[in-house]
């Protein structure tokens, strides 16, 4: 048995949060609130519940101005789009073009070796054929 702690900005979000959990499946009894001091949520967890519970908890305090990250922290990253008005500077030095080769892979069987042997036969004809 895991214990997941969590403090949070506000008593409400901690409330949120609570909620969702119990919501979630979660039973009362495995959840411990503290609203004295810093509101912090205890909670004890199976290994294979834990990531699902942290995503709940963030969820809730994502909704929390004053969580991290909050949706104000969320508008602040860097677009990924550049709205300059500047012209992008042209490259001086053309790429380099690398010529492509063919990835092979071998059987294990020999059987499987002779049937696709053949296939490849097959299809370089019908190439040919087309050509």
């Amino acid at each position: 048995m895991l214990y997941l702690t969590h403090s949070f900005a506000h008593s409400e979000t901690l409330d949120r949060a609570r909620r969702w959990l119990i919501h979630a499946g979660v039973t009362p009894e495995r959840i411990r609130v503290h609203h004295h001091g810093i509101p912090t949520l205890i909670i004890s967890a199976d290994s294979a519940e834990f990531d699902s519970l942290k995503m709940i908890i963030r969820a809730a305090e994502t909704t929390d101005p004053d969580g991290f990250p909050s949706i104000w922290d969320l508008a602040r990253l860097p677009h990924s789009q550049d709205y300059s008005t500047e012209p992008s500077p042209t490259p001086t030095a053309m790429p380099v073009v690398r010529p492509s080769f063919p990835l092979a892979w071998g059987s294990v069987d020999s059987d499987d070796d002779e049937e696709l042997r053949s296939q490849i036969e097959l299809q370089r004809t019908y190439r040919e054929l087309r050509e």
